[in-house]
């Protein structure tokens, strides 16, 4: 009960519109239902393929309603606790209603919205894992391959998987699941996606696993002011505190697959704090393994006060989050139906930043790039309008100076709209369009 209501609560609290990635993902299953091609000219991104194509069937099921969105989502992190729970007790964790619990408070709670990559991913390892914990290796193996292709660190789960005390024939009913699997959804996707764009997708994906200078200021912020990270360090705090010599081979399960999932952290060395959520499970069952006593915590009171302090500061910061994000959920969404309502449906918007979310609430579609190895202004389509902000701007853009663009040897301008009245994100419109916004009160972010 306290598990599904950690679920609910995280429906309730995660904003009303969504935002950052699930914006994009959201974004791109609309525009495949609409027949744009992923990973084409329209629809260029560094995602594997799976969780696009979640989003699409969302899309399909139910439109623009985004709280069936989130409860759609939602269901399937209930299912991932739930299929834990099983394959703890089949497991005979003692402590299997507790490991359940804290999956459920963590992978839950502090983290701010629903359907990102990981979420599914996980879903897929604890399946295979709950199969594992029934002697079906072939299909564990299934589920893993699955995983991967929600979020590659996934394939990490193979480590502690194969390092039980199996049978040869186990292991290689695994493998076979696994690689088999692997194999036929790659060809899958070759088919799929076509041949020139996956090169492009390789390409793209070469660029944001290589291009990285180890962000340690990022790696900072996600374990010391993010909501997750904070809990995470709550959660090994409570693991050391009852960490001791594993005695059966669950738990030295729990510690292995702990181990891989925390180093699945950094593949690729970027540190967002989402790459944190498969950690989750693991850690809880790790904890499991051991229970939890009050005798644990007098033996080592320094690091029970530690995870009491990142408990709060995670609270905390899961609250302030929270506000923020339905905060500019809202305002983002106003301003995508404002955008829709002056321009109507299907305009092209480049938007500066990461923002998502306004192309998908004015039902707007990119500019795309002429080719996926291309820059980032080497558009497939010339936008109608340009958006700056909320974070960054060029000091011309902040300054409400025309903006003019070259394509082939036509020059087009763009020009302020509504200037100093749209809050954090700034207009532009190209001039022949400009005069179509109705100008509305200011709006705040």
């Amino acid at each position: 009960m306290l598990a599904a209501l950690a679920v609910a609560v995280s429906v309730l609290k995660s904003p009303s519109f969504p935002i950052n990635d699930p914006a994009l993902f959201e974004y791109f299953g609309r525009s495949i239902l609409h027949g744009e091609r992923l990973y084409g000219a329209e629809l260029v991104d560094n995602k594997l393929p799976s969780i696009y194509l979640i989003n699409a069937l969302w899309q399909l099921l139910f439109g623009s309603n985004y709280f069936l969105h989130k409860c759609a989502a939602a269901l399937v992190n209930l299912a991932s606790i739930a299929l834990f729970a099983l394959a703890l007790r089949k497991l005979e964790v003692e402590a299997w209603a507790l490991g359940s619990f804290l999956f459920a408070a963590f992978f839950s709670l502090p983290f701010p919205q629903l359907d990102y990559a990981q979420h599914y991913a996980v879903f897929f390892i604890v399946l295979g894992v709950f199969l594992g914990a029934f002697g079906r290796f072939a299909f564990a193996g299934v589920a893993i391959s699955v995983a991967t292709t929600f979020w590659l660190p996934a394939a990490l789960t193979c480590v502690p998987m194969l390092l039980q005390p199996l049978e040869r024939k186990q292991r290689a009913m695994f493998l076979r699941g696994f690689l088999g699997t692997g194999a036929v959804l790659a060809l899958v996707l070759g088919v799929f996606i076509g041949a020139r764009a996956l090169i492009g997708f390789l390409f793209v994906w070469k660029s944001y696993a290589w291009g990285i200078n180890f962000p340690l200021a990022r790696l900072e912020d996600t374990l010391f002011v993010s909501s997750l990270g904070s809990a995470i360090l709550a959660m090994l705090a409570l693991l050391l505190i009852v960490l001791r010599r594993p005695s059966t081979p669950t738990a030295r399960f729990a510690l292995i697959w702990s181990a891989c999932m925390l180093a699945g952290f950094a593949i690729p060395p970027r540190f967002s704090e989402h790459y944190l959520l498969p950690s989750t499970p693991a850690l809880a069952m790790a904890i499991a393994c051991y229970g939890v006593s009050f005798k644990d915590v007098l033996r080592r009171p320094i690091l029970a006060l530690a995870a009491v302090a990142l408990l709060a500061f995670a609270a905390r910061n899961t609250i302030r989050q929270a506000i923020y994000d339905d905060s500019y959920a809202a305002y983002s969404q106003r301003m995508g139906h404002w955008i829709a309502a002056n321009l109507g449906p299907g305009a092209v918007i480049y938007t500066f930043e990461f923002v998502p979310e306004v192309l998908l609430a004015a039902d707007g579609v990119g500019p795309g790039r002429s080719d996926p190895r291309a820059g980032p202004f080497a558009w497939g389509r010339m936008p109608d309008l340009l958006v700056f902000g909320p974070h960054e701007a060029p000091d011309s853009a902040r300054r409400h100076f025309d903006i003019t663009a070259q394509r082939d040897s036509a020059t087009i301008t763009y020009v302020a709209v509504c200037p100093g009245r749209t809050g954090g994100l700034i207009i532009y419109a190209v001039s022949s369009k400009a005069g179509a916004f109705a100008c509305r009160p200011k709006s705040s972010n």
